[in-house]
Formats: C-alpha cells, sequence, structure tokens
C-alpha cells in the first residue's frame, strides 16, 4: 500500500509540475496532506458555470474573501446576501451536491413584491430563525437551508469542465476548505481528484511551464 501511494503522490507531482505557465496561480498541489488548491477565481468560475442551471436562481455578485465568499444571488424574485463557502462536495451519476456553510451574513435584500413580508418577519427579532423559516417555504426543492449549511443539488451542464458525462459512471467526494489563497480540496482517491482536476484547468501540453508546489 506504501508502495501504491508513493505512486499516486508522485505521479500528483508530475503532474501539477507540468501545468502549463498561464495557470501557475491556479492550482496547487500538498503532496503531504493529500490536497489540490484551487484559485478563488477558478472556484467563481466553476460555480457560476453549475449554478447556472439551477432553475429559479441567478448568481447577481461574487466577492472572494479571506474566509468566505460573500455572494448575491437572487431565488425567485427575492435577493439574498450570503457569506458563505463549500465545505463538501459530491460529483456521481452525472449530478453534483454541494454543502456551504453559512458562518457570516444571511440577508434577505429589498426585492420588488417580497419587501412588505420581509419586513414583517425581521420585525418579529427572530433574525436567523425567521430567515430559515422563509427559506424552506420560498427557495426550490433543490436549494435546502438549516440556518447553518446551505444545500444545493442539480444535473450537472452537458457541456465545459464539469460536463455531466465526467461523473455518469464515476464518482467523486471532496471535502472543502477555505483558504485567504484558494479552495483546498481533498479525496481520498488521488486518481479521480487528477483526473477532476486535468477536467477543470484543461490539457497540459508538451511545452507546459514548470511550477512550485506547495511542500
Amino acid at each position: 500500500m506504501a508502495g501504491q501511494w508513493t505512486g499516486l503522490l508522485e505521479g500528483a507531482l508530475a503532474w501539477a509540475t507540468a501545468l502549463p505557465g498561464p495557470l501557475a496561480n491556479e492550482v496547487a498541489v500538498d503532496v503531504a496532506g493529500r490536497r489540490v488548491r484551487l484559485s478563488h477565481a477558478r472556484v467563481e468560475a466553476l460555480s457560476r458555470q453549475v449554478l447556472k442551471g439551477v432553475k429559479g436562481l441567478e448568481l447577481r455578485s461574487w466577492a472572494s474573501g479571506p474566509t468566505v465568499y460573500d455572494l448575491r444571488l437572487s431565488v425567485r424574485g427575492w435577493k439574498l446576501r450570503v457569506e458563505t463557502t463549500p465545505v463538501r462536495v459530491e460529483l456521481a451519476e452525472g449530478r453534483y451536491t454541494l454543502w456551504l456553510s453559512t458562518p457570516g451574513r444571511v440577508e434577505l435584500e429589498e426585492s420588488p413584491g417580497a419587501s412588505s413580508l420581509l419586513m414583517g418577519a425581521l420585525r418579529t427579532g427572530a433574525g436567523r430563525a425567521a430567515l430559515k423559516a422563509l427559506a424552506q417555504k420560498l427557495l426550490p426543492p433543490t436549494i435546502q437551508w438549516d440556518g447553518a449549511l446551505l444545500r444545493v443539488e442539480g444535473r450537472l451542464p452537458k457541456d465545459g469542465a464539469l460536463a455531466s458525462r465526467l461523473f455518469e459512471s464515476s464518482s467523486l467526494t471532496l471535502t472543502a476548505e477555505h483558504a485567504p489563497e484558494g479552495l483546498w480540496l481533498a479525496a481520498e482517491a488521488w486518481p479521480g481528484l487528477l483526473d477532476l482536476l486535468q477536467a477543470v484547468l484543461g490539457p497540459v501540453g508538451p511545452d507546459a511551464a514548470r511550477r512550485t508546489t506547495t511542500p
């Protein structure tokens, strides 16, 4: 088993050091921790690609912070502002399930047709509890929030970096950790994780520039 892991880790390191120069700031490999890091910009691009297929949801703005992503969303006419970050991702059977923690701001912003109901809920003083109750009534079935975790699920897009065909007959489960420089992703199966990264970042050309990985 030790020899197998050594071979896998050596393969991961060789793959990462062969990335093209323009991708040097997009990914890093922590061999000892068996994890990889995507830049916040790459996480945003992938998230926009996946979330655009969620019915009734529009991602209006995205700001990356050192500990959370500050998102502004429109969900069925409601305008929300959420400070969140992924903690777990499952890709299987052409679908995804995404769990995001909400340790910071979760607010309903003024929205046509909803502001009066919103203000009434907030004036009760229930705060987060009121928002949770509203979420259960107003969010589409593919989006759930229990006051601490936001769960979003749906079918992967047909085309693009995270195409559904990549995970029709395979699966990958990742845990995520937010850091100032990017989002760390860890998976038990290194080959599956590297396959995902190759799909996300594109093919490595023969003239790829060498880069430095996390020791």
